[in-house]
């Protein structure tokens, strides 16, 4: 499509994706399916630690309504879903695979199948079977013998099924949460183990994405096997105080993009896994994408903060003048999406897809607009010619949402944990994510039926370009 007939598009009939995008949503095992008690995860939950008090218990129990869960997903259009597999539930001891565990895999993924829903499978997302957490975790160099050990089983049994393998979601998320700021667990605060941990997770990705590519050389389309990992790019900005805190604040912003994502995206590029790009080179490592999978939400504004020692005198809660948050106090801003596809693209050449992007919204009030502010975002980056082949929305369904538990609901499928029937409810959202993927794009109608607050915001900046 050249830019002539994507303005008649975008003026006439709205926003035409190109044939054969992909439009899914996205989910991780711990946070559906219920009862991973084997999991590290699970155990911290004990602790009492989660926010509203809740632990994810059966979750929204997935691993017995998942055919339910698949069929509400056709009705809706949607061509593609991305899920985790849990390695506690496969081998919940050291050595002890539950063959249970493994048939119920099969039977989801041959569920996805007949509905003609794409797979797109998470083999590592952030959750480790507690024995190995036990062991020392990602700190215990043995943990990458035991993870080849796991993928080679994962591998052979359900290779046939994903049409996208992600290695691991958001690697710098447990790295920084669970080990520089104390977070999620291990809850540990500390920059050598935070660097301890990108290294060896480095090493995981670049073991796992030689492992499929060697035992699964082609998709389920006859194409090549397609690898790569769904990172978290925040939009990260200085607040632009005065004086020494704005200069705190400028100097802090560089850092803080190299911690949450540039570090390891420097050692994609150049195959070194040192934090900051020193020592010998990893062959594995080196180009291991064959697409960038993008996790997008929110932008971050720093400013400076001399209360908040643990966060090395930066608050990045606050809300700009004109921004709206969202029920996790995430700022709204869509450019963003577009101003990191336009870096990952300048970064790494490789196509994308986003992996995740959506809002915490309960009432489902902010997310119709939020969603059609961020597709029209992803076609703005397809006309200037970055390779964006997918989108999958967070959530298909509310879950458990980590450290804040069931209260911060993401899902098109609405869901009260304590509601003894788990009954499904789609919300409006859901309706006008059907009807963007059935048409594969926006229309004037859609916009003004869903988030008429949205239709000059869209169109007009569009109109602009």
């Amino acid at each position: 499509m050249n830019r002539q007939q994507s303005k008649e598009n975008f003026q006439g009939e709205g926003l035409r994706f190109p044939d054969g995008f992909v439009w899914g949503t996205a989910t991780a095992g711990h946070q559906v399916e219920g009862g991973n008690i084997a999991s590290d995860w699970w155990a911290w939950e004990t602790l009492g630690l989660v926010e509203d008090g809740t632990k994810s218990g059966r979750a929204v129990d997935y691993w017995n309504r998942f055919e339910e869960d698949h069929a509400l997903m056709a009705s809706f259009g949607l061509k593609a879903f991305r899920l985790g597999i849990e390695w506690s539930r496969i081998e919940p001891e050291r050595g002890k695979i539950d063959k249970d565990a493994i048939a119920r895999y099969h039977e989801i993924f041959q569920s996805l199948r007949r509905h003609n829903i794409k797979i797109c499978l998470t083999i590592y997302h952030w959750v480790l079977p507690v024995w190995i957490a036990k062991q020392g975790d990602w700190l215990n160099p043995a943990t990458l013998c035991h993870l080849e050990d796991f993928a080679k089983l994962v591998i052979d049994e359900f290779g046939e099924y994903p049409d996208l393998w992600i290695t691991i979601n958001e690697p710098m998320v447990p790295a920084v949460a669970g080990n520089l700021l104390g977070l999620f667990p291990p809850q540990r605060r500390s920059l050598r183990h935070y660097r301890s941990i990108v290294k060896a997770l480095l090493k995981a990705h670049a073991c796992l994405y030689e492992l499929i590519h060697k035992r699964v050389p082609l998709a389920p389309d006859g194409g090549s096997t397609k690898v790569g990992v769904a990172q978290a790019y925040p939009c990260v900005e200085p607040w632009g105080s005065g004086g020494f805190r704005g200069l705190y604040e400028k100097v802090m912003t560089p850092l803080v993009r190299y911690l949450a994502y540039g570090a390891w995206d420097r050692a994609i590029l150049s195959g070194c896994s040192g934090l900051f790009g020193i020592g010998g080179k990893n062959r594995q490592l080196y180009d291991s994408y064959d697409f960038c999978g993008v996790n997008y939400y929110f932008r971050m504004s720093l400013r400076f903060d001399g209360s908040k020692r643990e966060q090395f005198y930066i608050d990045e809660s606050g809300m700009p003048d004109g921004i709206i948050g969202t029920d996790m106090g995430w700022q709204i801003y869509p450019e963003g999406l577009y101003g990191m596809l336009e870096h990952i693209w300048r970064r790494f050449k490789r196509p994308i897809y986003i992996t995740e992007n959506g809002i915490a919204d309960s009432g489902d009030d902010l997310r119709p607009a939020y969603i059609l502010r961020h597709v029209a975002q992803v076609y703005r980056a397809i006309e200037a010619g970055i390779p964006v082949k997918g989108y999958y929305h967070w959530s298909f369904i509310d879950n458990f949402e980590w450290r804040e538990g069931f209260a911060k609901k993401f899902g098109l499928i609405e869901v009260d944990h304590a509601d003894d029937t788990l009954l499904r409810k789609p919300r409006p959202s859901a309706e006008l994510f059907g009807e963007i993927t059935k048409n594969n794009g926006l229309t004037r109608d859609m916009v003004q039926k869903y988030a008429p607050e949205a239709l000059e915001e869209i169109f007009g900046t569009m109109n602009d370009e």
